[in-house]
């Protein structure tokens, strides 16, 4: 653990500023716009206090009370306590191992869809499965969204872990603009440091859907 780099950032004379900015300080979402390679510009980064803040704003932000979120099978148990919180309902959508490892069943996810589903949830890297999204199922799951109005969810938390660099895994959905994409990361994963819990939504999509999005937020 690197204490005095850690120590000498908290001890920084500018943490004791009060700038009330609501996305955050400019300084800092300036940083995480340079960490997705500037294909989000800072005024489209939210900074929130953890992951688990940012699915409970996006969930305010996309859902009513009893609306759907459809989320993949297996992964961590968290999501159905956030949207528990919220009053939204949690609909799974099955992943199954094909050999050279996870897919998403695409057919069963669109049958899962109705008329109170709201948004789509998907993790990349997936824990625990490690998998991550293939460039073709990436590219269904933002048409999808598209056709049907519906929000992509990206949990990319683990990003940094990722040990291989093949050409048909996709890195980021940062910048995607098929559908309005929510991405999400944080401190303490990308740092190994479980204790910091600065983390942040990275908002892209369709121009006007965009601005509604961070009016609301």
């Amino acid at each position: 653990m690197p204490v005095a780099e850690i120590r000498e950032a908290l001890a920084d004379a500018r943490t004791l500023r009060y700038e009330p900015t609501p996305f955050g300080g400019a300084e800092a979402r300036e940083a995480v716009a340079a960490y997705h390679g500037g294909v989000v510009s800072p005024e489209h980064i939210v900074l929130t206090a953890s992951t688990s803040e940012a699915y409970a704003l996006l969930f305010k932000v996309l859902t009513d009370p009893g609306d759907r979120v459809l989320v993949p099978v297996p992964s961590y148990p968290l999501f159905e306590y956030l949207a528990g919180l919220e009053s939204v309902e949690i609909v799974p959508y099955p992943s199954r191992f094909a050999g050279a490892g996870w897919i998403i069943d695409l057919p069963a996810l669109q049958n899962r869809i109705d008329d109170r589903t709201r948004a789509i949830l998907a993790v990349s890297p997936n824990n625990p499965t490690g998998a991550m999204l293939r460039r073709e199922e990436a590219d269904r799951l933002l048409t999808l969204c598209g056709d049907r109005g519906l929000a992509l969810i990206a949990d990319e938390v683990f990003a940094d872990h990722v040990f291989t660099d093949a050409p048909s895994r996709v890195r980021s959905l940062a910048g995607r603009s098929e559908s309005l994409v929510f991405v999400l990361g944080g401190l303490s994963k990308t740092c190994l440091l479980p204790q910091l819990k600065a983390a942040w939504i990275a908002v892209s999509g369709p121009r006007d859907l965009v601005a509604e999005a961070l009016a609301r937020l």
